[in-house]
């Protein structure tokens, strides 16, 4: 992952999903997903690699705490 900011093309190919499924993980309680810091009517949204990196790494302890 290069550059400071991810598209949501990048987002779907990096977790293999929609961007529906994204945009759903944003309304969670628990570990919402960051949302776009740079978001374009009808072009392509980003979002801060930092802020999804952090994301990450509490959803990677979010899981390991529920098994």
């Amino acid at each position: 992952m290069t550059g400071a900011y991810l598209s949501t093309h990048d987002l779907r190919d990096r977790y293999r999903c929609s961007s529906r499924t994204i945009f759903r993980r944003m309304n969670r309680a628990e570990n919402p997903f960051p949302k776009p810091c740079i978001k374009q009517s009808g072009a392509c949204n980003l979002w801060n690699r930092e802020d999804i990196l952090q994301w990450e790494e509490r959803e990677k302890q979010r899981t390991a705490d529920a098994t």
